[in-house]
């Protein structure tokens, strides 16, 4: 028969697997350092902006504070002054905050300090005019203002405000660049990663789905092969079944042949003898007393040797099994096997049972035969109770000791004690057979079932 060996998953199947693995962790690292690149993008984007929006927000308090003090100058309200002050009190800290977002920024930082020097120009500027202003009035202000001092501080102001802007511009357009160059090329290397792992995916599919296809092959070649050989040992069985029940056949035909064969021509030949004894010694009685007493003597050993003949007959084929029926058969050898081994031998049969098969009748007794043997062998009992009961399905036979109980081992050995002689009668009539410890765990309980046919109740 041809070997069969289980499918497994070739070794460069398991390569290819890996190498996908790979591709893909190799797309996923690309990815994430992209989305990483992108976010310091967007980082730098908004730093850049903020930085816009503080330069704004300088250049919004110098003209609030500006049109604070011209609000002022015209109408004498002291109300006018409040952008003034808040404009003092906020630019500090916007300064502050520049300082901080251009720190890695020399260049910025340079602009930077110059701006800080043209807002406090500016402030001075403004401060000097409100105290003309205190002291002179408004002609004194606008005498100021003619000269164009604050004009040229606030050109200055816009001029590197501008200055300030355009270096971030660029330097967000660099950082621009400079994304958009190594996001086209982390693309295309994540395409091709990508098209190499679709098609290794592609290639592995193949593979597992042909390393499958033959797995399935295989699977159906083990199941077909398992169905021939469960057919063969199956057949087998019959033939081994229907042997065995012959053998069993032959087996009591020749024992009751062999049995016949002692009660007719040994048993017919052994009363000869001893007629024959008998005769010659009542002959010799007066003349040849020695030879008589031995004579006697002979006669006593054949009367041993008929007696043994009636017990090798009885094991070979019990005569009260065909002349009385299984019941009777059962309650004598019972009997007998108490006086022998000095125990109590009860039997619970209810009817006599001579109309059934002499197969069932023959098994039956012979488990019998051979559980009182086990009983005196083993069991080391003194009581032992055969009970034999028709039921709805079948005949119910039990053998019941209170002996030590049949050892674990004994169980697992299935031709020890004649376990498997027993059983091996029961199966080839359909039966079934069980041993197992009694109640509690105490003694040994033989059980045998033999059912009815389909629709036949013996």
């Amino acid at each position: 028969m041809k070997k069969i060996t289980s499918a497994s998953l070739p070794g460069y199947v398991m390569v290819l697997f890996v190498i996908c693995l790979m591709t893909f962790a190799a797309t996923a690292l690309t990815t994430y350092q992209n989305l990483q690149k992108l976010k310091q993008n967007n980082d730098e984007m908004e730093h850049s902006w903020r930085i816009k929006d503080h330069l704004k927000n300088i250049n919004l308090l110098i003209m609030d504070a500006e049109s604070s003090l011209r609000g002022y100058y015209i109408s004498d309200d002291p109300l006018f002054l409040t952008p003034w002050k808040h404009a003092k009190d906020k630019l500090e800290a916007e300064f502050t905050t520049l300082e901080t977002l251009t720190a890695g920024n020399p260049v910025q930082q340079t602009y930077l300090l110059q701006l800080r020097v043209l807002f406090d120009r500016k402030l001075k500027n403004f401060d000097e005019t409100l105290a003309l202003y205190h002291d002179g009035g408004l002609p004194e202000v606008v005498k100021i203002v003619r000269l164009g001092e604050g004009k040229e501080i606030m050109d200055e102001v816009r001029l590197v405000d501008t200055i300030m802007e355009k270096d971030e511009l660029e330097l967000l357009t660099a950082r621009h660049n400079r994304f958009y160059i190594e996001f086209n090329r982390t693309l295309w290397i994540g395409n091709l990663i990508s098209s190499i792992g679709l098609i290794i995916l592609i290639i592995f599919y193949r593979l597992i789905l042909n390393n499958f296809s033959k797995q399935r092959a295989v699977e159906h070649e083990l199941k077909l092969t398992n169905e021939n050989l469960e057919s063969t040992v199956l057949a087998r069985t019959r033939q081994l079944s229907i042997l065995s029940r012959h053998l069993l056949k032959v087996s009591e035909e020749e024992k009751a042949k062999l049995a016949r064969e002692l009660h007719d021509e040994m048993g017919s030949a052994l009363t000869v003898i001893g007629m024959t004894l008998s005769n010659v010694s009542a002959q010799l009685k007066d003349t040849a007393p020695v030879i008589s007493n031995q004579l006697i003597r002979a006669k006593q050993a054949l009367k041993d040797t008929v007696n043994l003949k009636r017990r090798i007959i009885e094991d070979l084929r019990p005569s009260m099994l065909d002349n009385l029926g299984l019941t009777a058969s059962i309650e004598s050898h019972c009997e007998h096997i108490a006086h022998v081994a000095g125990l109590t031998c009860e039997t619970e049969i209810a009817e006599d049972f001579e109309n059934i098969d002499p197969d069932w009748a023959i098994a039956l007794f012979r488990i019998v035969q051979e559980s009182l043997n086990n009983v005196i062998k083993y069991a080391h009992a003194s009581h032992v109770k055969i009970t034999l009961q028709r039921k709805a399905a079948g005949l119910w036979l039990q053998i019941l000791d209170n002996g030590i109980g049949i050892p674990g081992d004994v169980l697992e050995k299935p031709k020890s004690h004649g376990l498997l002689g027993m059983r091996e009668r029961m199966l080839l009539l359909g039966g079934s057979f069980t041993i197992q410890r009694g109640t509690g765990g105490k003694g040994t309980a033989v059980e045998a079932f033999i059912p009815f046919p389909p629709g036949i109740a013996i």
